[in-house]
């Protein structure tokens, strides 16, 4: 019977099973199923996980949704219900093999931190609610949903830096990249970039250096000011950030140029042009 009538998780609800849960009702139509919740390892009053069609149990139990019988560390309780529910949605397998991941313990140690994670954040949930479970689960809906739109976006992303323009700078290599999302300072410093440059969809375009860099944009600020006069151009203090136009700040005149103009002011080729 789809869709159930009862999503079962386990007390203190964790990434995993919560994952797994929001999947069902955000990609599996099972909207109005009452959530239960029963001690780790069990089912809803101890009857086999999956006897009765109207109830699922996810991440306990031992059924079809619960991997803790399994030894393949590539399994979750969120991967056996995506691969149930919506196989092919490609942003939400990235999102999923991550969970299984830190389900598992399996996050490689470069890319572990000591900073606030999406874990710590359930903890603050399940010490908030230590009663109330599905309140954590609900609590975190919006969390999973922020996070699945994360995961578009880096996919589109990831397309448009397939496009990227690679150039030389005094500083070193140079990557500019448009998209309607902007630019991705991890996907240019991951090719060994040590400035990137974009353009987004609204036509706010900006330059960033890596932090620990040497780069100093205040040349290239007093040539955009030559070239561009009429734009809104910003250069943060630390002078390796310059920008015209962010959500946060709009801009009152937007910049003319093309990415690739952009480029050649980066180059010096622009300023040599008109000189």
């Amino acid at each position: 019977m789809w869709p159930p009538e009862i999503i079962v998780g386990h007390l203190a609800p964790d990434l995993d099973c919560l994952t797994a849960i929001w999947i069902l009702v955000r990609f599996g139509n099972v909207h109005n199923a009452k959530l239960v919740f029963v001690p780790a390892g069990t089912t809803l009053h101890d009857a086999p996980p999956d006897s009765d069609p109207c109830i699922i149990h996810v991440d306990t139990g031992g059924g079809r949704f619960d991997h803790h019988d399994r030894s393949d560390l590539s399994l979750s309780a969120s991967e056996l219900v995506r691969r149930f529910v919506v196989p092919d949605d490609a942003p939400l397998k990235r999102l999923v093999d991550r969970v299984t991941q830190l389900d598992n313990v399996t996050v490689p140690s470069e890319q572990r931190s000591a900073f606030f994670n999406i874990n710590d954040l359930i903890n603050g949930y399940n010490a908030l609610f230590p009663n109330y479970p599905h309140h954590v689960a609900q609590a975190m809906m919006p969390n999973l949903d922020a996070w699945y739109e994360h995961e578009v976006r880096q996919l589109r992303l990831e397309r448009a830096f397939a496009q990227r323009l690679e150039f030389d700078t005094r500083w070193g290599l140079g990557i500019a990249m448009q998209s309607d999302d902007g630019g991705s300072s991890r996907l240019a410093y991951s090719r060994g970039a040590v400035l990137y440059a974009y353009r987004d969809g609204r036509g706010y375009m900006g330059i960033a250096a890596q932090s620990r860099s040497d780069v100093d944009l205040e040349p290239i600020y007093f040539d955009l000011q030559r070239v561009d006069s009429s734009a809104d151009w910003f250069l943060h203090p630390n002078r390796r950030l310059l920008l015209c136009g962010t959500p946060k700040a709009p801009p009152r005149q937007r910049s003319r140029l093309s990415l690739e103009e952009l480029v050649n002011v980066i180059k010096g080729d622009m300023i040599n042009e008109r000189c």
